[in-house]
């Protein structure tokens, strides 16, 4: 598989969860995701990193919620992404930044979607820390 960004349709076969999600608003996230990864990455991680990426930024900027609806919250709860709703005024309150480990991974919020989770461990077999002695 060659360096090159992932497809629409890629990333729908990957991601069926996101079927609801407009084609144009995928197509920008995997290209602001694809800044996250580089041609220094293993090549066959290239592609699914962007993926992860792409659908983590996604769930963070409330795409499924647009898409699947506000009735739809119970389904995302099993998922883990929402901790409390509230019926009175329409209240959801999504899983904080949790068990998160320093670095880029905090400040990007890895560890709150399991997209970023698994980002992150791509992240990690590709950019390993550096011990200087």
């Amino acid at each position: 598989m060659p360096y090159t960004l992932p497809t629409l349709e890629q990333f729908r076969t990957k991601f069926p969860t996101f079927a609801g999600v407009a084609g144009p608003t995928i197509t920008a996230a995997i290209q602001e995701a694809s800044a996250s990864v580089g041609t220094s990455w293993i090549e066959a991680d290239y592609q699914p990193a962007i993926l992860y990426m792409a659908a983590h930024l996604m769930t963070l900027d409330g795409a499924l919620f647009e898409a699947l609806g506000a009735g739809a919250a119970g389904g995302l709860m099993g998922a883990g992404l929402v901790t409390e709703t509230k019926v009175g005024d329409a209240q959801v309150k999504l899983g904080g930044n949790s068990g998160s480990s320093g670095g880029s991974a905090s400040s990007s919020g890895l560890s709150s979607t399991p997209y970023g989770l698994r980002y992150r461990d791509l992240l990690k077999r590709n950019q390993p820390a550096v011990a200087l002695v």
